[in-house]
């Protein structure tokens, strides 16, 4: 079964170039995974500092596979003093 993730990274308005040029190389990365089928990265538009990334996966395997990547570990690990609050992720399946 398909998933899909959505996340919200609230940057440090200091960090946000930093953070983003970060979030384009794990863009990147992610879309050449085996088992990515989706992955955009969206700005909010009145709040610049203010990312939201919408993520879909063929299943949970491939979301695992994902989060254990290097590109996923180096990405989190530039981050973690550049954003204002923790990330907030939403696990979410289709409906019907």
């Amino acid at each position: 079964m398909s998933v899909f993730i959505f996340a919200t990274l609230q940057c440090k308005p200091e960090s946000t170039a930093a953070v983003c040029a970060a979030m384009r190389d794990m863009q990147q990365a992610s879309r050449q995974e085996a088992g990515c089928v989706q992955y955009q990265i969206l700005q909010q538009a009145d709040q610049p500092h203010v990312l939201h990334v919408f993520e879909a996966y063929q299943d949970m395997a491939a979301v695992e596979a994902h989060r254990a990547a290097a590109h996923y570990l180096a990405y989190r690990a530039c981050v973690a003093d550049k954003l204002a609050a923790p990330v907030e992720v939403k696990l979410l399946q289709p409906l019907g």
